[in-house]
């Protein structure tokens, strides 16, 4: 396959849709030019030449949210499900992957090249920015094409990592609604093994009750972590005891009266025992703390 877009100065919507592609044909080669007849020697053209995957056009293709198309989203909405499916989903969770990484990743990515300021996204504009590094300074004799094969590989890393998070994330629910069904009290949760919790939790959980979550970490240790008041903060619905914050070792063991305490993040947003006991003890005296004013 031979991928055609455009010359000069490269940004993250053209860069991540090669990137897709590339999923698909790991070997396709890429042509950087404007010249039609340049690019009419190609198999796909994106982000130029008024191709289906050129939105620098008066007739713009939006999502039903508003967001408009760039060549990035207009790539994965064509051949999203069949990059997740060639990594071993099933076409139902390919589709559902699709729309969650649209909705998470790609449509930032295209408001930014489209000019729309999605402030929500911040996170999602760094990334944008990121792969704008690639390009070559204005005063430096680097290789653009080089530049932007370097940018792609990047950009394919991001991708991968983002659908292999999300696919991950997907297969916790049941995990997280059976841990939350059982829970041995309403303020905890308590998972056997550690899984993507939060988002979840905070779509079941429409009361409020769990505080905090128990679980074990890969060391054999475990963790009592607090709940997050809203996806992606570190405010948390009751912060761990102002007592701990910042102790660690013997200090934390006597100030918590846990013998295995390990640590209490200063910030308050985790604590760490070396026994299920130690930690249920810990979550115990979080739950009865007093709420401070």
């Amino acid at each position: 396959m031979i991928i055609g877009t455009h010359h000069g100065k490269f940004h993250a919507d053209e860069v991540l849709a090669v990137a897709i592609l590339r999923q698909l044909e790991p070997d396709a080669s890429i042509v950087r030019s404007r010249d039609p007849e340049t690019l009419s020697t190609c198999d796909i053209v994106v982000d130029v030449n008024r191709s289906p995957y050129d939105h620098h056009t008066t007739d713009k293709q939006y999502r039903t949210n508003g967001i408009p198309f760039a060549s990035a989203g207009l790539v994965w909405r064509d051949f999203g499900v069949s990059v997740i499916t060639a990594m071993g989903a099933d076409e139902a969770t390919g589709i559902t992957l699709r729309d969650l990484i649209d909705e998470k990743v790609i449509q930032a990515i295209d408001a930014i090249d489209n000019g729309v300021d999605l402030e929500r996204d911040a996170r999602i504009k760094g990334i944008s920015e990121v792969i704008g590094t690639f390009n070559p300074p204005w005063n430096s004799d680097g290789d653009e094409n080089e530049a932007f094969e370097r940018a792609v590989r990047f950009a394919s890393e991001i991708l991968q990592n983002y659908i292999r998070s999300e696919w991950s994330r997907l297969e916790a629910i049941d995990v997280v609604k059976s841990a939350f069904e059982r829970r041995p009290r309403p303020e905890l949760l308590v998972l056997e093994r550690f899984c993507p919790w939060t988002e979840t939790l905070l779509e079941i959980d429409t009361s409020q009750q769990v505080l905090y979550v128990v679980f074990p970490d890969k060391t054999g240790q475990y963790r009592l972590q607090v709940v997050p008041k809203n996806p992606g903060t570190f405010v948390a619905r009751k912060p761990l005891p102002a007592r701990w914050a910042g102790l660690d070792g013997p200090e934390f063991a006597a100030a918590s009266g846990t013998p295995d305490g390990i640590f209490c993040h200063p910030a308050r947003f985790i604590a760490g025992a070396g026994s299920l006991q130690g930690i249920l003890q810990l979550a115990e005296q979080a739950i009865q703390e007093p709420v401070e004013n």
